[in-house]
């Protein structure tokens, strides 16, 4: 059961679990690029995401998710940091991370925490702590360094110092950690970063000056160490790239962690009052936020170089003015006059930190789809109108124009809401490279996985009803198309397989092809299992390759000798073939003995939206899909060919095509039944044509497809409905269950 929250914390997580999702994929995105080169640039973007998922993960409390997703920090920095080479090994244990850190939000999401993901989550970061282990060849983890380990993590309270301002002091420290956390995450390696990188060094001296006025001499180093590397960058307005950032986050999370694990104690304090007090003063009146540093000022009037300032900032015990004045490098009217500079004029890298603008937002799709069918509303009541009794045969110039107009912006907005739920097909096309790449690993059959067309848009919901048939239709391809290694080398290939996945528009349809160099289809071995199951009957040789190769996409179907955890139980093309009916897709093979398979989906690019032609038969209307029509035409009576039992075909142009009289099919008693009385239309779907004969054409139309009412049941060869201008119904055929219907 859920756990209470308020809506504000349930709005939080539920954009946590989107990003965490995205940040997710994002991290499978990037280890596929992995190679044998340079993977730094690689590792260090997948560290970005990883600690994204920790910090938000720490804010909510999900300390499954962010004690995983820290310990999967620490594994890449041995990579990074220590140089060690990322084996396949190590690779599964990253993979395996994202697997268990995906079910915790899918817990999270359903539960609001992730506590009962404790198992998973222990036995995977035990797993990584010992792969961390084997990769260092150590016992124990060393401490960073031993300088600051030998530091105090505490602070002594006084009279000076009471329990009340360490608080404070810690409060504004998680906020100056936050707000640096913050820019460093916003921060893009390939652009220079100059003033984010000030304002950070701003935020860190300003802790660092706090905690050496409470003594806090552990954090205070560890700000020192920071400062030393944000100087360096400030120094160079080049692009500081991923490593860069990560070394940021690193030394703010060990802020952060020093923070959470301070002591405070009773009792004098070792450093004297005045010393603190000095070291406050360096606080307040020069490190102000709002302000500019004292040193900065100084080499900006040319009272100084830069490395002294450097210099004294690395030994600064007292304001860095007196520093500079001790050691003769600068005057005292020149420190004098630098004040007067720092107090009239505000620093502008210390305003409030400018967000980064976001170009998307968030929307719960249900909403989307909403707006969606608002749009097929729009488009049907339009017709309506102009479709209205009332003013038909009357001259409106005025309104024609004013509907034209009206026309163009609803096409438009339609348009657009269908652009809206377009999304790239690179997200589903990532989880096939994962799949393939598992799949090929427990079968140890080797696979050259090459994708293209990722960058095609596709309707959400027809990219959630494609992803189950190319899971099946890959899983196919290695273990059934690809040979294994031995046999591949006995036939002169390549040991590798190759394994084509490739997305591309044609027309109004998305063709997307799944193509392996493997053994091929056998056709006598389907024909074999086909005439086993009653499925064919006659003479092998007269039946087509396109009815032959068919046969696979039949319940239970499988010529595969034995039954493995991959296939072999004739279930998966099934559910390719019912998957792709529900979107009015249709699926092509291609094959040759011993070159390859190719499988090529053929989707609609919406399902929500058509554009078909309307006809009549009888007082009846129907639609048919333009997609599916060939051409429609006036037959004569030399063309039509008796074939017995009321069956006839249509002879076009040498080709005999069979002949369906719709108003047979749905019982029309007053639809037309001698073919030169009517028009003929012919179709096609899934490498079958046939003529369907029809009263009248109304015309071309876009449809707004609308589903049956649930008491209406299955309809055999209709697929749903249509509002048309007049408010009456207009069925849609579903061309291809009409076809295998009647053809079979």
């Amino acid at each position: 059961m859920p756990r209470s929250i308020d809506d504000e914390t349930r709005e939080i997580l539920l954009s946590f679990i989107e990003e965490g999702y995205e940040r997710l994929d994002d991290s499978e995105a990037q280890l596929s690029k992995l190679g044998d080169g340079d993977n730094t640039a690689i590792l260090n973007s997948v560290f970005r995401l990883f600690h994204s998922v920790k910090g938000s993960a720490g804010y909510l409390g999900l300390e499954k998710i962010k004690t995983l997703t820290h310990e999967a920090e620490t594994l890449l920095d041995v990579f990074l940091k220590e140089k060690v080479k990322v084996s396949q090994d190590a690779l599964d244990v990253v993979y395996g991370t994202i697997d268990v850190l995906r079910k915790l939000i899918t817990l999270t999401e359903r539960e609001y925490t992730d506590e009962d993901g404790a198992k998973e989550s222990t036995a995977q970061t035990e797993k990584i702590i010992a792969l961390i282990k084997k990769l260092r060849g150590e016992k124990q983890r060393v401490p960073d360094t031993k300088a600051e380990q030998a530091l105090p993590n505490e602070i002594r309270l006084n009279g000076l110092v009471t329990r009340d301002m360490v608080q404070r002091f810690i409060g504004e420290c998680a906020d100056l950690v936050d707000r640096t956390e913050r820019i460093a995450l916003a921060i893009n390696p390939r652009e220079a970063c100059t003033d984010a990188v000030h304002d950070m060094f701003r935020a860190i001296h300003t802790i660092k000056g706090n905690a050496g006025f409470f003594g806090y001499a552990f954090l205070e180093s560890l700000c020192r160490n920071f400062e030393t590397t944000l100087d360096q960058a400030r120094k160079d307005p080049s692009p500081r790239g991923e490593a860069f950032v990560n070394s940021v986050i690193s030394m703010i999370d060990r802020i952060r962690s020093s923070l959470s694990c301070l002591t405070i104690l009773d009792g004098p304090t070792s450093e004297s009052p005045d010393k603190a007090i000095e070291t406050k003063k360096e606080t307040d009146s020069y490190d102000q936020p709002a302000y500019k540093p004292i040193g900065e000022i100084l080499v900006d009037m040319g009272a100084v170089e830069d490395d002294t300032i450097r210099e004294a900032l690395s030994e600064q015990e007292r304001p860095i003015g007196e520093i500079l004045i001790q050691k003769g490098v600068v005057s005292q009217d020149s420190v004098e006059e630098a004040l007067k500079i720092q107090k009239s004029q505000a620093c502008t890298t210390g305003e409030e930190i400018k967000e980064v603008v976001r170009k998307e937002i968030r929307v719960d799709t249900a909403k989307l789809d909403k707006l969606f069918e608002l749009v097929g509303e729009l488009i049907t009541a339009e017709s309506m109108v102009i479709n209205n009794p009332d003013i038909a045969g009357l001259k409106l110039d005025s309104f024609s124009k004013s509907f034209a107009s009206l026309n163009k912006i609803s096409r438009e907005i339609q348009e657009t809401t269908m652009m809206i739920r377009m999304i790239p097909l690179d997200g589903l096309f990532q989880k096939m490279t994962r799949l393939v790449r598992d799949l090929s690993r427990k079968i140890d059959r080797p696979v050259n996985f090459v994708v293209s067309g990722q960058d095609t848009e596709m309707d959400k919901n027809v990219i959630e009803q494609i992803s189950d048939p190319l899971v099946h239709i890959l899983r196919n391809a290695i273990d059934h198309g690809i040979e294994s290694k031995e046999t591949r080398k006995a036939t002169g290939k390549n040991e590798i397989g190759s394994v084509f996945l490739n997305a591309r528009y044609e027309g109004s349809e998305i063709c997307i092809s799944v193509r392996d160099d493997g053994a091929g289809l056998n056709r006598e071995k389907i024909l074999a299992k086909a005439a086993a199951k009653g499925l064919v009957t006659g003479d092998h040789a007269t039946i087509p390759d396109s009815v032959a190769f068919a046969f696979i996409f039949e319940p239970g179907f499988s010529t595969a000798e034995t039954v493995s955890d991959v296939s072999g139980r004739g279930v998966g093309l099934d559910v390719v073939k019912k998957n792709l009916e529900r979107i009015r897709g249709r699926i092509d093979i291609k094959t040759a003995q011993g070159q390859g398979t190719e499988f090529i989906l053929k989707i609609p690019l919406t399902m929500a939206i058509i554009d078909g032609i309307t006809v009549r038969v009888g007082k009846n209307h129907y639609s048919l899909p333009l997609n599916d029509i060939i051409e429609f035409f006036k037959v004569t009576e030399n063309q039509i060919t008796q074939m017995g039992k009321g069956d006839a075909t249509v002879n076009i142009r040498k080709e005999f095509i069979p002949l369906i009289k719709l108003g047979n099919v749905f019982r029309i008693s007053d639809a037309i039944l001698e073919p030169t009385d009517g028009i003929i239309i012919v179709v096609q779907n899934n490498n079958k044509k046939a003529c369907l004969l029809i009263d009248e054409v109304i015309g071309n139309q876009q449809i707004v497809v609308k589903s049956l009412s649930e008491y209406l049941g299955n309809v055999d060869g209709i697929s749903g409905c249509s509002i048309l201008g007049d408010g009456g119904v207009s069925f849609i055929i579903d061309t291809e269950k009409l076809l295998s219907a009647r053809l079979t």
